[in-house]
């Protein structure tokens, strides 16, 4: 009797699920767009989606007195980069202002009045971004374009200071071949107990390392400053050099004399290696290098895609499953099954089986497409199509609940629709969901979508389980769904025992 009674109660399940599916394959239509539709959006997305922005259109305005800067520089081409488009320069400020406001250029760069005068004043000389964009993507990329540019201005500047002391430094050969005279002659004169002579030789090295340290102070203070910072003793070769000329009238004026002239080609060594280091490197000593474990796609377009396939599959399952229960009760069949042996739950099982069919064939097409694009799955497919059926699953339980509170098929469209906008706010389709406050993450976790994103970003880019969290709640959310809808059919649907 309960074995008759179970197969009945399948067979006007499986009764529901033949007319769901038969109510959609009679409109070839519906099916191209359900399933061309979404390709297609995501097609024209990825190929109209532009990963460099274009330039900013710039104005450079700079002051028409001599300030230290001039506008055909190529310090402001090499500063900016491709993200700027330097479309002229001018003095006139008034000009530069209502040519922005007209929409003539983008940014307009204003340099500073007197550079060298603020400089001099022990202040930093400001350079000044003027824009008008609303955007605020954007004009945080400008404030970020602009602190960006100024770095490596200042780079470029301090690259032209080492340089210049480099090039002081280098020019030092004639004074250390003095230096090495002046030392053989002190040597000399100290082996012949020449006093006369021997003091003419110190004092010609005091002056001569003198001038030597002059010549590469500059560049000499910048080696020892990058040096000391990368935690570097460096010791104070001058000073050294200069005590032992001093020692070379003692008891041991000889000896002091033979290790001035060996710690004299430490002094060359040095000044040799500090002219052969790249400018670059001296003001710039750190680089580096970023290394990505992960899978991400490149193309932005395919970055979107997984989450794009969901907020689809999402709003599909919704649809379908709201729509469906409307329909019923405005074409009067909910009067029908109230008489009839139907059981609540053997109607939300044939539904439920005809749209899981219906949407998971639409997901299959576009998964299909987008491997064909080059996307991968770097995870278990196994965690890849049961993320896609429970957000299937949690979706048709909440256009199934959705429906209780339709009268119309416009309204129960209204819904469908205020879900979708919902979902691409705050799933973390458009905005990550740790830019949201936890009070407005309550609504993230209202829909499914929020769920399936972050399980297949974890699985096809990263090629890790999901975070059981969002695996876990999708169940429950399923769970909870199915067994709310199964109270909006028994309100409207009772059987003859009820």
């Amino acid at each position: 009797m309960v074995r008759q009674g179970f197969r009945a109660g399948l067979a006007r399940a499986l009764g529901f699920f033949a007319r769901e599916m038969r109510g959609v394959f009679r409109q070839p239509r519906l099916i191209l767009i359900l399933i061309l539709a979404p390709f297609a959006i995501l097609l024209i997305f990825g190929l109209g989606y532009r990963t460099d922005p274009p330039p900013f259109k710039t104005l450079l305005v700079l002051p028409s007195d001599d300030a230290g800067l001039a506008a055909e520089d190529e310090n402001f081409d090499e500063a900016f980069g491709d993200a700027v488009d330097l479309v002229g320069s001018t003095s006139d400020v008034t000009e530069a202002r209502s040519r922005l406001r007209t929409g003539d250029v983008d940014l307009l760069i204003i340099g500073p009045a007197d550079a060298i005068s603020s400089l001099e004043d022990g202040e930093r000389a400001e350079f000044l971004v003027v824009h008008s964009e609303a955007d605020p993507v954007i004009r945080g990329s400008i404030t970020l374009l602009a602190q960006l540019s100024v770095d490596e201005l200042n780079r470029l500047v301090l690259t032209e200071v080492a340089t210049e002391a480099q090039s002081r430094a280098g020019s030092a050969d004639e004074t250390i071949g003095g230096l090495r005279d002046a030392t053989t002659s002190l040597i000399s004169s100290l082996e012949s107990d020449d006093a006369e002579e021997a003091e003419t030789a110190r004092q010609t090295i005091l002056d001569s390392l003198n001038q030597l340290e002059t010549e590469s102070l500059a560049s000499g203070a910048l080696f020892g400053a990058v040096t000391e910072a990368l935690g570097t003793d460096q010791s104070d070769l001058f000073g050294d050099l200069r005590s032992q000329v001093e020692a070379t009238t003692g008891d041991n004026a000889l000896e002091s004399a033979q290790q001035f002239e060996e710690d004299l080609g430490t002094l060359e060594a040095e000044l040799d290696q500090l002219v052969a280091i790249d400018p670059d490197l001296l003001v710039q000593p750190f680089g580096v290098t970023v290394e990505d474990i992960t899978a991400l796609p490149d193309t932005p377009a395919l970055y979107y895609a997984p989450a794009a396939l969901i907020i689809l599959v999402q709003h599909l399952s919704i649809t379908f499953a709201s729509l469906s229960l409307v329909r019923e009760r405005q074409l009067g069949l909910t009067e029908l099954f109230r008489v009839s042996p139907l059981k609540p739950i053997e109607i939300l099982v044939g539904k439920f089986l005809a749209f899981v069919v219906i949407a998971g064939t639409v997901a299959a097409v576009l998964t299909a497409a987008m491997l064909a694009f080059g996307l991968t799955i770097r995870g278990d497919p196994g965690y890849y199509i049961a993320t896609l059926l429970l957000v299937i699953s949690a979706s048709l339980g909440l256009g199934f609940v959705l429906s209780a509170a339709a009268r119309t098929d416009s309204q129960a469209v209204q819904y469908t629709m205020m879900v979708l906008l919902a979902s691409i706010f705050f799933t973390g389709f458009m905005i990550p969901l740790d830019q949201l406050i936890p009070a407005v993450q309550v609504v993230s976790f209202l829909i499914p979508g929020t769920y399936g994103i972050a399980a297949l970003q974890d699985i096809m880019f990263r090629g890790i389980f999901p975070d059981i969290r969002m695996l876990g709640g999708l169940a429950i959310y399923t769970l909870v769904a199915l067994v709310a809808s199964w109270f909006v059919l028994r309100k409207h649907v009772r059987t003859t025992r009820d």
